[in-house]
């Protein structure tokens, strides 16, 4: 499962090196059941994703976190167990002065929202 995982988030990483100027990714393997990828990607619009996630089938702890060229919270998806007013708690979005409900998240569907912004920005 781990290795399925990593191998997805590869070849995903892989489409989208038109847009990633800069990267910084570790892949652990705690175990054949768990892993761990955390690092920084950066942009073609100088925009930051850092981010973590512990990959388990037991259990799950993500960071992603989108800034700016100055390092201003864009958004943040993360897994942590505060904001237990959220209806999806644990899982949850900072955005600027707020906190919203989301999904739970992997590194994937992160990129994939990251990458759409990163494109509009071009677009601009």
């Amino acid at each position: 499962m781990i290795y399925d995982y990593f191998s997805k988030v590869q070849r995903k990483l892989e489409t989208l090196k038109w847009i990633v100027v800069e990267q910084s990714i570790n892949f652990d393997f705690v175990s054949d059941e768990m892993g761990i990828i955390n690092g920084k990607l950066i942009f073609i619009d100088n925009t930051i994703l850092d981010f973590m996630e512990l990959v388990s089938e037991k259990e799950s702890e993500y960071r992603f976190q989108y800034m700016d060229k100055n390092k201003n919270l864009i958004c943040r998806w993360d897994s942590a167990l505060h904001h237990k007013e959220i209806a999806t708690f644990p899982y949850h979005m900072h955005a600027k002065n707020e906190v919203k409900e989301s999904k739970k998240m992997n590194f994937i569907e992160a990129l994939d929202d990251v990458a759409e912004k990163v494109i509009g920005n071009l677009r601009l």
